[in-house]
């Protein structure tokens, strides 16, 4: 494995291009093509979760196409087995988070209504139901849990803090749709075109360095512009922003993870990569998803671009050092659904749908 020192690189001011390691990430659970898993969560070695959907063989009489069922899958340290949900007209899971055993959070939706439940290690209870659509969850403790999401009637974004057996509207900007928690005094929020930070009592912008923008492959389709993909807060104070670049409707490559440590921003280069998302390991560590492609100009096609994977892998940051590892070839069609490191092992856990046979959904463990 070939690691490079993070403060040299950053020194020389050169692009970060960590080599592939051989070994670490193997198959942990194969599912069939008729099923999806959207998230993970993780509390210990014994204990993690995986929720999506799966198809059934009803059909839906206005469009044809199968209906769905909420899926969750229980890892107790040996293997997989499916959990059953909390039941009613739930039709797909999109969200879950877990503090402990006794404390997993699940958002999904019926086609009509948003639905929050809570699984208390006995059974599950509904938190919240509602015509909105949830975008992110986080529930760093058995106190607390946050949702944000968006009115599906007024279009506006709504921010919420549940602690005591209640829950409690909040502020909100109209940039937010995801968030990273540390504590109820400082959580960390985000968009496509913003980074904002709340104090407890407010959000606040965040200003971040300026990062230089790569060239398009065709600069007649409009100008590239900064894309905040995953932000994470992690429990030893740094903050971490992984920045992509769009231009129009496409994600052009390349990507940079910006790194905030003791009041100071350094820039992490990474030429051709995509970031998706980005765990902390608890101990200081940070673990990210990451694609890299190559894109080619096709200006006669209905889509002005293509592109092409050249991997699908894991980086890993400890102690000042990047590392990355492959975590299935590019012929498999693999493409990323989620990473969380698991608390208490240095491993991790990666997520997403095989488009090539075997297809169906992949979860993959690094041991």
């Amino acid at each position: 494995m070939y690691r490079i020192p993070v403060a040299v690189v950053l020194a020389a001011l050169t692009m970060v291009t960590p080599v592939e390691a051989a070994v670490g990430w193997q198959v942990s659970f194969r599912g069939g093509a008729r099923t999806y898993i959207a998230d993970l969560a993780a509390t210990g070695p014994a204990d993690a979760w995986a929720a999506g959907r799966r198809e059934t063989k009803q059909l839906d009489p206005r469009t044809g196409s199968p209906v769905t069922a909420p899926l969750i899958r229980h890892w107790n340290g040996r293997e997989w087995t499916e959990f059953t949900g909390p039941g009613g007209s739930l039709r797909e899971i999109s969200l879950i988070e877990a503090s402990s055993p006794a404390d997993v959070w699940i958002a999904g939706s019926t086609g009509a209504r948003s639905v929050l439940s809570r699984w208390d290690g006995r059974r599950w209870r509904l938190m919240g139901s509602g015509r909105t659509t949830i975008t992110d969850l986080d529930v760093p403790d058995g106190e607390h849990a946050w949702v944000v999401g968006r009115d599906d009637r007024t279009r506006g974004v709504f921010f919420k803090r549940y602690h005591g057996g209640r829950w409690t509207s909040l502020p909100a900007p109209a940039s937010l749709r995801e968030i990273s928690v540390r504590s109820p005094g400082e959580i960390w929020g985000w968009g496509p075109s913003a980074v904002t930070r709340w104090d407890g009592k407010a959000w606040h912008p965040v200003a971040l360095p300026a990062v230089a923008v790569p060239a398009a492959a065709v600069p007649a389709f409009g100008s590239v512009r900064v894309r905040y993909d995953a932000v994470l807060a992690a429990a030893n104070g740094d903050v971490w922003i992984a920045a992509g670049f769009q231009q129009g409707d496409w994600t052009q490559p390349g990507a940079v993870l910006l790194h905030r440590r003791g009041g100071t921003w350094e820039q992490l280069r990474l030429p051709g990569d995509h970031v998706t998302t980005l765990s902390g390991d608890g101990s200081g560590g940070v673990y990210a998803a990451t694609t890299r492609q190559s894109i080619t100009a096709t200006p006669d096609g209905q889509d002005p671009y293509a592109y092409t994977t050249l991997s699908i892998d894991a980086l890993r940051y400890v102690g000042g050092v990047l590392t990355r590892q492959s975590v299935t070839p590019p012929a498999t069609g693999f493409e990323w659904t989620d990473l969380v490191a698991v608390p208490r092992t240095g491993s991790a856990l990666a997520a997403g749908f095989a488009w090539k046979p075997p297809q169906g959904d992949v979860i993959f463990r690094n041991s």
